[in-house]
C-alpha cells in the first residue's frame, strides 16, 4: 500500500497516476456546468461529481441523491397554500409606476409573472383578480388559477390575458379567496394588492377582514398598498391586522415587484425540511445505516423542563471509516414556527455526539439551544469524527473497525409535547496527503472591512438551508427578517479565501424585532467563529456590524486552534435572524442591508490520499469478491430519489457504505476500492446544492457488500460493489438482521448490561 501516493486535489479534477495536478477554474465556469451535464434530476438535488481514474474497469454501483422534496412529518413546517388577490380596476392603467411611464398594471403582471417564477415547486397558490373584465361591476371578481400545484406556463399565459377595467371590491375579494382555502386545513395566507381604496363596499374591507379573523380558520392576510393615498393606506393596513398580517408598501414597479415575492414566498415558507425519510434507532445497534446524504427524522418529545436531558434519543450507523477520513454529522432541529411564545419562557435544544460501537465518544458533544426570544434562528447541533490514524491512540478506534454511530438527543422544554422533524446531515470526507499541507494558523485576522458602497439589491432570502438564496462576492442587497424565521443566502467560499459580511440598518423605526443576529455556517453546518460584530440591535437607521471569518479557508487548519471550523471549501450560509421583539410589534419585519464579499484569491485545495490508505489489511484485500448477505430484511437506509419512491441503487451492507458519485448519466468504474478516486464535493469545494429546494450531498463513501432483501421502500438492483469491508463486527448488520452485541439492551439503556465505555 502506498499511502502517500497522489490521486486528486480536494480543489481539482481526478488526477491519474503519474500525472501532474491539474488547476482547476473557478467554480462557476467549471463546477457547476459539470454538475449540471451529469444531473438530470437537478432541479429536486444538486449531487457531487467525482472523476474516475482512467484505468478503473470494475463497475461500482450508483447511490441516487436524497430527495429535495419529501414529506415533512408531522409537526414540521409544510407550504402553506397561498391565494394572491391582484387589483385590476381601472386605475391601474396609470402609467406612474416608474420613470420610464410603465403603467401600473404593466408593473403588476411583471410582478405577478416574476412570482410565478419563484413560487416553490408543489407550492399550492391561487389568483384571484378583480375588475379585469366588466365596467362598474363590483361582483367581477375571477378565480384565474384555484389553489392548486402550479402549471406556471399556462398561468402565466392567463395573467399577460387581463385587463384593468373595473371597480375595487376588495371586501368581497377576500370573501371571494377565503372561499378558495375552505378545503385547505392548518396555516393559509391571502396576499392582496391594491392601488386604491374600497369603492364598492359589499361588504367593506376591514369588516371583510375582521370577518375572516372571527370564523378561526388560521388565516392571515398580508397587504401591499402600490402607490396608494393616505385613506387606501389606512384601510389596508386594517385588514392585514384584523387578521394577524402585516402591510407594507411599493411605490415603484421594483419594490412592488419585491414586495409581491418576499410576502408571498413568505408565505409559502417557515422552515421546510427536506431530506430522506428515516426512522433513528432506540438503541445503539438497532439502529439504521446511512450512507453520505441528507435525511429527515422525526422527534417525539423534548426534554421534561429547561435544559433537561431527557427527551427523545435517536442512533444511526454511519458504517465504517478508515485512517485519514473524517466523518461530518450535523442535526438541525426545527420547532414550529407558527407557535406563539412568551420571550424567556423555555428552550428548544438538541445534543448531537459521535461514539463507536461501544459507546465511546468519537467526537466531542455539542448541544445547541435557542431561547424562544432568538426567534428563528437555527438549533443547530455539529460534530465530526477525531483523527483517525494508521496508528491510532484513540480509544473510540481502538478496535480498529472504524465503525461510528451518531448520537442524537431532543433536549429542553419548548414544544416538549410536538413531534418536530429533525434534519440530518452526513458528510465523509477523504484523507489527504498530508505532506500537502501547511503550517495551520496560529492566531485570528483582523476584521476586514467592507467598502462595496453600491446601491442594494431587493434579493429575498431563502427560508431554509435548503433553498438558500445563491450570492456572489460583491452583493449588497436589502431584505428583512420577521419573529420565527431565518433568511439563508449561500456563498462560494474557495480555499485560500475569506467571507466578510457587513449588515446594516435599514429603516427599523418600526420594526418589531430588538435586533437581527447575522451567524455564519460552513459548508457541512458547522458554526463557524467569527471577528467582529454578529449582532445588529435597533439603534437607529445606518448602523453597521461588519464581521469577518478568523482565517482563510485552508486544509491546514483543520485541527489547528484557529479556523477548523471552517477548513472546508464550498458553499458557506449567511443567516440572519430576528433577536428578540416586543410583544405589541411581533408581526412587524426587520429591515436590513446585507454586504457579502469574498477576499482572497482562490486556490487548489490539498492532495487527497490514496483512497486504500489505512484499509485494514487484515479484513480486505485487492481482489475480494463482495459476498451479499443470503436473506434477511436490509435495515439501511439510502438517500432515495424522492420520499416513499423506489431507488435503483444498491443498499448499503453489513456495517460498511458502498455509494458512489453519480457521473455523467452512466455508472462509473474502478478496478477495486482501492483504486477509485475519492470522490463528490472536493471536485469544487463542498459546492452548492440549492437550485429551489435543493440539497447539498456527498456520496463520498465506497466500500461494504450489497445487503440483499428490502426494506423502507428500497429496491435492491444493480451490481454488486467491488471490494467488502466487513465493518461492524459488533452487531448492526449480519445477514441483513440486527445483531446487538450487549444483552438486555434498552432505549433507558442503549448498551445494554456491558454500558458505554467512558
Amino acid at each position: 500500500m502506498n499511502g502517500s501516493h497522489r490521486t486528486q486535489t480536494m480543489g481539482g479534477p481526478g488526477i491519474a497516476p503519474g500525472s501532474h495536478p491539474v488547476h482547476r477554474a473557478p467554480l462557476a465556469r467549471v463546477t457547476r456546468a459539470a454538475l449540471a451535464t451529469a444531473l438530470a434530476t437537478l432541479l429536486a438535488v444538486v449531487g457531487m461529481a467525482g472523476l474516475m481514474p482512467a484505468s478503473a474497469a470494475a463497475v461500482v454501483p450508483v447511490v441516487t441523491s436524497p430527495s429535495a422534496t419529501p414529506d415533512a412529518p408531522e409537526g414540521g413546517s409544510e407550504l402553506q397554500p397561498v391565494v394572491v388577490v391582484m387589483d385590476y380596476s381601472s386605475s391601474m392603467l396609470q402609467a406612474d409606476a416608474d420613470e420610464d411611464g410603465t403603467t401600473r398594471l404593466e408593473a403588476a403582471e411583471a410582478a405577478t409573472l416574476n412570482l410565478i417564477d419563484k413560487a416553490p415547486d408543489g407550492a399550492d397558490l391561487g389568483v384571484v383578480v378583480y375588475g379585469a373584465n366588466t365596467v362598474e361591476d363590483c361582483a367581477d371578481i375571477e378565480t384565474v388559477q384555484s389553489v392548486a400545484p402550479l402549471k406556471k406556463g399556462d398561468l402565466k399565459k392567463k395573467i399577460e390575458a387581463l385587463n384593468a377595467v373595473g371597480e375595487t371590491p376588495i371586501g368581497a375579494s377576500l370573501l371571494h379567496a377565503a372561499d378558495e382555502l375552505k378545503d385547505h386545513d392548518g396555516e393559509k395566507s391571502i396576499i392582496l394588492v391594491s392601488d386604491g381604496e374600497e369603492n364598492c363596499s359589499q361588504p367593506p374591507a376591514c369588516e371583510a377582514a375582521q370577518d375572516l379573523a372571527d370564523r378561526g380558520i388560521d388565516l392571515t392576510v398580508h397587504t401591499i398598498g402600490f402607490k396608494v393615498n393616505d385613506q387606501a393606506r389606512d384601510e389596508l393596513t386594517c385588514v392585514a391586522e384584523a387578521t394577524g398580517g402585516t402591510y407594507v408598501q411599493a411605490e415603484n414597479a421594483e419594490e412592488l415587484e419585491s414586495r409581491l415575492e418576499t410576502k408571498t414566498v413568505r408565505a409559502f415558507q417557515g422552515y421546510v425540511p427536506q431530506g430522506t425519510p428515516v426512522t433513528g434507532g432506540e438503541t445503539l445497534h438497532a439502529s439504521p445505516q446511512l450512507a453520505p446524504g441528507q435525511y429527515l427524522d422525526k422527534y417525539e418529545k423534548g426534554g421534561s423542563k429547561i435544559h433537561a436531558d431527557d427527551g427523545t434519543l435517536k442512533f444511526y450507523n454511519l458504517g465504517t471509516i478508515q485512517p485519514g477520513e473524517r466523518a461530518h454529522f450535523s442535526a438541525l432541529l426545527i420547532p414550529d414556527q407558527s407557535a406563539p411564545a412568551e420571550r424567556g419562557a423555555s428552550y428548544a435544544g438538541l445534543k448531537v455526539e459521535l461514539v463507536n460501537g461501544q459507546g465511546v465518544s468519537c467526537s466531542s458533544i455539542d448541544s445547541a439551544y435557542r431561547g424562544d426570544d432568538d426567534g428563528g434562528r437555527p438549533i443547530a447541533g455539529y460534530v465530526r469524527s477525531k483523527d483517525y490514524a494508521q496508528e491510532s491512540s484513540e480509544r473510540c478506534y481502538s478496535d480498529g473497525s472504524g465503525q461510528l454511530y451518531a448520537k442524537v438527543m431532543r433536549t429542553s422544554n419548548r414544544q416538549s409535547d410536538l413531534a418536530l422533524p429533525v434534519e440530518l446531515k452526513y458528510v465523509l470526507e477523504p484523507a489527504v496527503d498530508e505532506s500537502s499541507l501547511d503550517t495551520p494558523a496560529s492566531e485570528a485576522e483582523p476584521v476586514q472591512s467592507v467598502t462595496l458602497s453600491d446601491a442594494p439589491q431587493a434579493i429575498a432570502g431563502g427560508g431554509s438551508f435548503n433553498d438558500a438564496t445563491e450570492v456572489d462576492s460583491g452583493t449588497v442587497l436589502t431584505d428583512s427578517t420577521m419573529p420565527m424565521e431565518s433568511r439563508y443566502y449561500r456563498i462560494h467560499v474557495g480555499y485560500g479565501q475569506r467571507l466578510n459580511v457587513r449588515a446594516s440598518q435599514a429603516n427599523v423605526d418600526d420594526a418589531g424585532p430588538d435586533g437581527i443576529h447575522v451567524d455564519v455556517y460552513s459548508a457541512v453546518r458547522s458554526p463557524v467563529r467569527t471577528v467582529g460584530d454578529d449582532l445588529l440591535y435597533r439603534s437607529g437607521t445606518g448602523e453597521t456590524a461588519t464581521q469577518s471569518m478568523r482565517v482563510p479557508v485552508s486544509q491546514s487548519n483543520r485541527d489547528g486552534s484557529v479556523g477548523s471550523d471552517a477548513y472546508l471549501a464550498g458553499d458557506y450560509y449567511v443567516v440572519v435572524s430576528a433577536r428578540k421583539w416586543t410583544g405589541d410589534r411581533n408581526r412587524e419585519p426587520y429591515p436590513y442591508d446585507l454586504a457579502l464579499e469574498v477576499t482572497g484569491e482562490e486556490q487548489d485545495g490539498p492532495m487527497v490520499a490514496d483512497p486504500g490508505l489505512g484499509q485494514n489489511p487484515s479484513t480486505v484485500q485487492d481482489g475480494q469478491e463482495t459476498q451479499s448477505p443470503d436473506d434477511g430484511t436490509d435495515q439501511s437506509a439510502q438517500p432515495t430519489e424522492g420520499a416513499g419512491q423506489e431507488s435503483e441503487a444498491p443498499v448499503a451492507g453489513a456495517g460498511g457504505n458502498d455509494a458512489a458519485a453519480p457521473g455523467d448519466g452512466e455508472p462509473q468504474a474502478a478496478s477495486s476500492v482501492r483504486d477509485s478516486a475519492p470522490l463528490p464535493w472536493f471536485l469544487g469545494g463542498l459546492a452548492g446544492s440549492a437550485l429551489l429546494g435543493g440539497v447539498l450531498v456527498a456520496l463520498l463513501t465506497r466500500r461494504g457488500p450489497a445487503a440483499a432483501g428490502g426494506a423502507s421502500g428500497v429496491a435492491h438492483t444493480g451490481p454488486t460493489a467491488p471490494m467488502g469491508h466487513p465493518g461492524d463486527s459488533r452487531g448492526t448488520l449480519i445477514n441483513g438482521q440486527p445483531q446487538p452485541p450487549y444483552p438486555n439492551s434498552s432505549p433507558q439503556n442503549p448498551y445494554g448490561q456491558e454500558g458505554p465505555q467512558r
